[in-house]
């Protein structure tokens, strides 16, 4: 083999190596996920369906279902669970939060009440 055959070889061999690892580190491995399950109940007895949950910081929302929940399927990390229209005492609130960190694999919880007799009464 000659010498400018040799150089070809190794010169192709290594450009496409290159390329693999190139477009093999394009790919994000994925992320560890986890869930936030949200109940929502109404003056700890009910639960409180319609309810507008959301993960602040997200485009995630949705409104609590038939039973009071709510379940958000996200990265591990830390969020804040964010419930509109939620009875509670004192001056009227637009919202509630409440901080929740989520490991991979596991479900976490965020509970919420809504207590009708603390609401304002223009609400």
């Amino acid at each position: 083999m000659s010498l400018q055959g040799f150089r070809f070889i190794v010169v192709g061999g290594l450009a496409t190596a290159c390329c693999v690892l190139a477009i093999s580190s394009c790919r994000s491995p994925s992320a560890p996920s986890g869930r936030v399950l949200v109940h929502v109940t109404q003056d700890g007895v009910r639960p409180a369906p319609g309810k507008r949950i959301e993960l602040v910081g997200t485009s995630l929302a949705q409104s609590t279902d038939e039973n009071g929940q709510a379940t958000f399927h996200v990265r591990a990390g830390s969020y804040v669970v964010r419930a509109y229209d939620i009875g509670t005492p004192g001056p009227g609130r637009l919202y509630v939060e409440q901080s929740v960190e989520v490991r991979p694999a596991q479900t976490t919880e965020a509970q919420f009440n809504d207590c009708t007799m603390c609401r304002a009464p223009s609400q």
